[in-house]
């Protein structure tokens, strides 16, 4: 993963969208977090494992964050305030890995 300053978190490219989410970073959060890793899909079956984590460094450290892996290799980060876009902080796309994550979610009422 890229090493990005927090002054680069004003970089164009974030937060870029707006996703109409049927469920909050919150419960998801915390469901990955009780649940564990959990392999999932976007609806265009790309294939990842998503888990919950606390940052431990860097512009957001000590924030709750979502973890996407692709293939065994960090691909994304979702944080709280990323929530709801379609791009991360760092400008990764993020729109269909948070679909899933609701959808994965809602199947756990």
């Amino acid at each position: 993963m890229v090493n990005v300053s927090s002054s680069d978190k004003s970089d164009k490219r974030c937060h870029q969208g707006q996703k109409n989410l049927r469920g909050g970073f919150d419960r998801v959060w915390e469901l990955l977090d009780t649940s564990g890793q959990q392999p999932l899909e976007t609806q265009l079956r790309h294939r990842f494992t998503a888990f919950a984590a606390m940052t431990t460094r860097g512009a957001h450290q000590g924030e709750r964050v979502i973890r996407i892996e692709k293939d065994g290799v960090e691909f994304a980060r979702i944080y709280e305030c990323c929530w709801r876009h379609t791009t991360n902080c760092y400008g990764t796309r993020i729109g269909g890995y948070s679909d899933a994550l609701v959808r994965w979610a809602a199947g756990h009422s």
